[in-house]
């Protein structure tokens, strides 16, 4: 119990100073306010401890203040002005849409007159950029502060990571790479097997995976991230680490009435070693481990509140080596889920195993669930002050959909990670084992999702301010401080009535069979191919990218849009999450638009052969996209191709034709299928446009419109198309303010869609006929 006291004293005195701004010394000064009254009541013993604890408080607010109050380095006086840093990366790649972005601790600056000091710069590069902790660069360009946006405050968040600047799409001048370090190899090897999984399951299913796995959620889209935060699923997917504990918990609990309280420990430890092992080791994974490994302590020793001592020294040694943890969310949560497992658990499990006793026996559920209902109801009421202070909601759905998801987020953890270990040795592997794991894990994003989308399933709180986290913290405290000194019954479980087994059976076999048809059904029946031409315009933003599918399922893909990751979802939401073939990728010409996404989908496919005009560029995408070691050729007029009755004809640009204007050398296709004819156009201009037209007819049922309804195309080109159905592929709020109404006014006598507004468009054709869909 005392050591509990002094882990309080100090956690409650690093809550006064970053939460309320209060002096160190106030924490402490209130213990020791207290000590007559716990010398009058309880005694000397007693008193003594107060004052240790008053002691342990003093030295908490001390610490995390001067931490907290530590001098920006010298360096920021440069920011707004264009540097030459000199610096090492000290964090893995954070992707965005179309970057990647690393900290930088800077080691120099040049022209500077004193030396910069310590702190990080938070540099954002091009998607394709492929740096380690510990690699030497020279970056060139502006140092910026960070934003604050209207609901989240970047630049103090940042700034408590100890980054004060950042530096977008600077000049890479050199990269050294550094040498050996833990560190830096934990890191390569969670890419190596991040990558594995993105080419074993389609998306949004490969970045949960990632997530689930080993933290690596940053290619999670937005509307999933606020989906599995109104359905209480956030702590899945939030932070590095802060699940690993809940995860060992319930195999724990899965595994007891298979093999009792002692062997039960070894699946769960060996979870939270493969864990923190394939994590990479960093500091908010290793301390999640501890944590876990501290709860199984106490449910293998049958006392689990045996563990909240050992849980308090690690939470003060962990703060007091490094203050930042405090100010983490992954340790904040980490560290209340472990609590709330140890405490609140036992007597939740007596409280459901009381109230299904008042059920029929065919309907009680197994004790197995229970303990999965307890575990899960007892991680959310810890960390539901911390989760609403992080994201501004209260889930009131996040209970129900908890009980449900955990024991198949344990299937998803393990089939996630075999997963990426068989992917990363063998590809073929890797894709069999994600065929199985797709499963759970299309299945967790459907109940966050689904949750979600129900009426009342979470509220905004009236303010996101850290001061109600305290708060609330209070009457759980008390409750806690209850439920940890008096152990919970352990109540013999009785054995279920035949008819009551039977039941389970029938239920079991039931939803087995049911699950064996639905995969089925919608997994692999496809695998016949769509029976038609379809062609699907997919949203990328302000780019081109477009699927054609032939009758039997023969797959192609004009150009890749601007971004590898909005490409990789379009392409998962369309084809089969199995499909990893793409028969052969057109890039129209090397611009980012059209090229950006084409060296990440040769990374996670199969891409048998890629077509493009021959011009190259000087961009880092052009650099990584020759690097890709795929078959290709280079296309000019009059070479043409046939896929299942599907002929593909080159009719831009003739051979030997160099302009200084890459547009004008994108390559125009021509699809035909029975009657149908499509005219793709990439970007090419109204110079181009007369050409084609003086040596061509160019007559069409669907026209792809050229460089995404700009202004520079010919609108006699629109008119000798004549197409009965035009797409523009074209980004929302695009800085081009394209589509132009010139060509908008010269398309009025057709159906015009647009990506931007109408998401995906797909036109199918049995040969006669056509047909438009969308989806946003």
């Amino acid at each position: 119990m005392e050591l509990v006291v002094l882990g309080l004293a100090w956690l409650g005195s690093v809550a006064a100073v970053g939460v309320w701004h209060a002096p160190p010394w106030m924490a402490a000064a209130w213990l020791a306010a207290s000590l007559p009254v716990a010398y009058r009541f309880r005694g000397r013993r007693t008193a003594a401890w107060f004052a240790l604890a008053a002691v342990i408080a003093l030295a908490g607010g001390i610490r995390f203040d001067s931490w907290r109050h530590s001098e920006s380095p010298d360096w920021v006086r440069f920011i707004g002005s264009e540097v030459v840093l000199h610096g090492t990366v000290t964090s893995e790649p954070d992707p965005g849409p179309a970057s990647v972005s690393y900290d930088v601790r800077v080691d120099s600056i040049e022209g500077a007159a004193s030396k910069p000091g310590e702190g990080s710069v938070r540099a954002t590069l091009n998607q394709y950029a492929r740096l380690l902790p510990g690699d030497q660069v020279s970056l060139k360009g502006t140092l910026a502060d960070p934003p604050v946006f209207a609901t989240f405050d970047y630049r103090s968040y940042l700034a408590w990571r100890g980054v004060f600047a950042t530096m977008l799409y600077p000049a890479i001048a050199s990269v050294s790479p550094g040498g050996w370090s833990p560190g830096r190899e934990a890191t390569g090897w969670r890419l190596e097997l991040d990558r594995a999984l993105q080419r074993s399951l389609p998306e949004p299913e490969a970045s949960l995976a990632a997530g689930i796995a080993f933290g690596r959620d940053g290619n999670l889209p937005d509307e999933t991230k606020s989906e599995f935060r109104s359905s209480g699923l956030a702590h899945i997917v939030a932070v590095s680490g802060s699940n690993v504990t809940l995860v060992a918990a319930v195999a724990f609990a899965l595994f007891v009435p298979a093999v009792g309280r002692r062997y039960a420990l070894l699946p769960a430890a060996l979870m939270i070693a493969g864990y923190v092992t394939i994590a990479g080791l960093s500091p908010s994974v290793v301390r999640a481990g501890v944590m876990a490994a501290i709860f199984l302590f106490g449910a293998w020793l049958g006392r689990p509140q045996a563990g909240l001592p050992a849980l308090a020294i690690a939470a003060v040694i962990m703060t007091a080596l490094q203050p930042a943890v405090a100010a983490d969310a992954g340790f904040q949560l980490s560290l209340a889920a472990t609590a709330g497992l140890l405490v609140f658990a036992p007597w939740i499990r007596v409280g459901l195993e009381r109230a299904s006793r008042t059920l029929p026996p065919a309907l009680a559920p197994p004790g197995a669930v229970l303990q999965v209902a307890a575990l899960s109801t007892a991680a959310n009421i810890a960390t539901l002050p911390i989760v609403f202070v992080t994201f501004g909601r209260v889930s009131l759905i996040g209970p129900l959909a908890n009980i449900v998801v955990e024991p198949l987020f344990v299937l998803a953890f393990g089939a996630s990670a075999l997963t990426a270990l068989l992917g990363w040795a063998w590809a073929p592997a890797g894709w069999a084992a994600g065929i199985v794991a797709y499963y759970p894990l299309a299945f967790i994003l459907w109940l966050a999702r689904t949750a979600a989308a129900l009426p009342g399933a979470s509220v905004p709180g009236p303010t996101r301010s850290a001061d109600i986290a305290p708060v609330a913290y209070a009457p759980m405290l008390a409750a806690g401080w209850f439920a940890y000194r008096r152990l919970a019954p352990v109540e013999p479980a009785a054995r279920p009535a035949a008819a009551a087994r039977r039941v389970r059976h029938v239920v079991l076999a039931g939803s087995i069979g049911g699950i064996a048809v639905a995969v089925l059904l919608l997994g692999f029946l496809p695998a016949r191919g769509p029976g038609e031409l379809e062609l699907t315009v997919l949203d990328v933003g302000q780019g081109d990218a477009i699927l054609i599918r032939t009758p039997h399922g023969t797959t192609l893909l004009i150009d890749g849009g601007p971004s590898q990751i909005q490409l990789a979802r379009q392409l998962s939401a369309v084809l089969p999450h199995w499909q990893h073939t793409i028969r052969a990728a057109f890039v129209t010409h090397p611009q980012e638009d059209h090229i950006g996404g084409i060296p990440g989908l040769i990374d996670r496919y199969d891409v048998k052969m890629v077509f493009d005009n021959g011009r190259s560029n000087t961009t880092q995408t052009y650099a990584a996209y020759e690097l890709r070691g795929v078959a290709r050729s280079h296309l000019a007029a009059g070479a043409t191709f046939m896929w299942d009755g599907v002929t593909v004809e080159v009719l831009w640009p003739p051979a030997g034709y160099i302009t200084g204007e890459l547009n004008d050398t994108s390559l125009v296709l021509r699809i035909r299928y029975g009657q149908t004819t499509i005219v793709l156009t990439g970007d090419f201009e109204a110079p181009a446009q007369d050409l084609l037209m003086a040596s061509t007819g160019v007559a069409a049922d669907v026209l792809k419109v050229p460089h995404h309804g700009s202004k520079t195309t010919d609108p006699a080109f629109l008119d000798a198309v004549d197409a009965s159905v035009a797409i523009i592929s074209v980004g929302a709020n695009n800085l081009f303010g394209h589509p132009s109404a010139e060509t908008l006014d010269a398309l009025a006598g057709s159906p015009v869609y647009r990506t931007d507004r109408d998401g995906r468009v797909t036109v199918r054709s049995d040969g006669t006929r056509l047909t438009v869909s969308t989806e946003k």
